[in-house]
């Protein structure tokens, strides 16, 4: 039986350890990584530990205090080691005295009443470990989005760096006939130097294409949480389901499930809460206390003595002190009711935005798609033209260029359609693989 554990213990390290050491991932391996290993994902799960503990606090504020106590007393005359207890006169035994004095003993203290504080405090610390996890929802939802777009933007650029490679070897390949025939005397060699600067041009655009990648590959590193120096690669899967609800269900769904909108809704009653308690603050405080005491003096023949008490204290003047607090609480309800406005309005807007972006995306991508069809069949007879000796070099030139910005366009839109998806998806608070929600 110890070898079997220690052979599952074995195989499921090195299966952390590989999953550290990866270098390839799908999409949403990259997202399920990132959202274990993202600083501010941790930062945000520990701020949910923390209020987790302030509700511990909440309910610890309603039990009992027991404490030990003790202290040495010097004054300067002597003190009573037993209260006096009657009249000496009526044959009351008088107490000692002695200097110093030492007390040691327990100390019990219940609060029974503090004008629903003790109750409202409990509630006040649960809806702030509630908000702290609609918050750590909220910025997973953002980190799924940031790679998303992040993983679509790497897909754009090595598309446009193999359209950007396609051109180049297109130009390489005119410029060897543009060689041919200027050793055939065919044509100026002016055609050849304009073939090289835009080969050039070309293979610059290839450069910084590739350049552009890299930097997005370290920045999506840098959203997974990896730190290292691993060169990392994006591999395509099965592309999920890129359907959406119509605008009206969009807006209904967003407030229902945006977590930093179900934030804004919990702060507004964390505000209402905080206002109460602060006006449970003129109500009287009712505790019990009680101690039990042991006072020696300096021979340590200890005397014992207790007491039980009921006690009530209620606030008769403070300067305005508890009214003051009550408007400031007031005033923060009114700003939170305000950014809840706001944050609504936001939503809305966002949502809209995300409609529109996609229709214009979709439009766009059809369009670009037929550009790129007409850009390659001129491309092609420009070609024919120049190897019959009926075309020019500049009109090949200028095909190529325009086949390369048609291409361009269309992974643009392809690109922002994709993007504009997420981006509705993420407004609505949905994620693309529903890691969030499984969470």
């Amino acid at each position: 039986m110890k070898i079997i554990l220690l052979f599952c213990m074995i195989v499921m390290t090195g299966t952390v350890f590989a999953e550290m050491d990866k270098s390839t991932f799908t999409m949403s391996e990259a997202i399920s990584f990132a959202l274990k290993n993202n600083p501010g994902i941790i930062a945000s799960g520990k701020e949910i530990d923390m209020t987790a503990l302030g509700v511990d606090a909440a309910k610890a504020a309603k039990m009992p205090k027991i404490d030990l106590i003790g202290n040495v007393t010097r004054s300067r005359y002597p003190a009573a080691l037993t209260p006096i207890s009657g009249s000496p006169l009526a044959g009351t035994e008088f107490p000692e005295f002695d200097n110093p004095v030492y007390d040691f003993g327990i100390s019990f203290r219940l609060p029974l009443y503090r004008g629903g504080r003790l109750a409202r405090g409990v509630h006040i610390a649960e809806v702030q470990k509630l908000i702290a996890e609609d918050i750590d929802t909220f910025n997973r939802q953002e980190l799924v989005y940031n790679i998303t777009s992040i993983v679509y933007k790497i897909a754009q650029l090595e598309k446009l760096r193999e359209a950007a490679e396609a051109a180049e070897k297109q130009l390489d390949k005119h410029k060897r006939n543009v060689e041919l025939f200027l050793e055939a005397g065919t044509v100026p060699r002016v055609e050849l130097l304009k073939t090289e600067v835009e080969l050039g041009r070309t293979q610059e655009n290839v450069l910084r294409m590739s350049n552009s990648v890299e930097s997005a590959y370290e920045l999506l590193k840098t959203l997974m949480g990896i730190d290292d120096k691993r060169r990392l690669t994006i591999v395509k899967e099965v592309a999920p389901n890129d359907s959406y609800p119509s605008l009206e269900e969009s807006l209904g769904r967003a407030f229902a499930r945006r977590s930093d909108y179900q934030a804004v809704l919990k702060k507004q009653m964390l505000t209402d809460e905080k206002i109460k308690v602060t006006e449970g603050k003129r109500l009287p405080d009712i505790y019990l206390a009680a101690e039990y005491l042991d006072r020696a003096g300096e021979q340590f023949a200890f005397k014992e003595n207790w007491s039980v008490a009921l006690k009530l204290a209620l606030p008769v003047f403070d300067g305005g002190l508890i009214s003051t607090e009550v408007k400031q609480g007031k005033k923060e309800a009114e700003k939170v009711r305000q950014e809840e406005r706001s944050l609504r309005f936001a939503i809305s807007r966002e949502i809209k935005d995300a409609y529109m972006s996609i229709e214009n995306a979709r439009q766009r991508t059809e369009v670009a798609q037929k550009a790129v069809e007409t850009a390659k069949e001129t491309l092609r007879i420009e070609i024919l033209k120049y190897e019959t000796g009926t075309g020019t070099s500049t009109d090949v030139i200028d095909a190529d260029a325009a086949l390369l910005n048609a291409e361009t366009a269309y992974h643009q839109a392809v690109f922002d359609n994709k993007l504009a998806v997420a981006a509705l998806r993420k407004a609505v608070g949905e994620d693309i693989y529903r890691e969030v929600a499984v969470k």
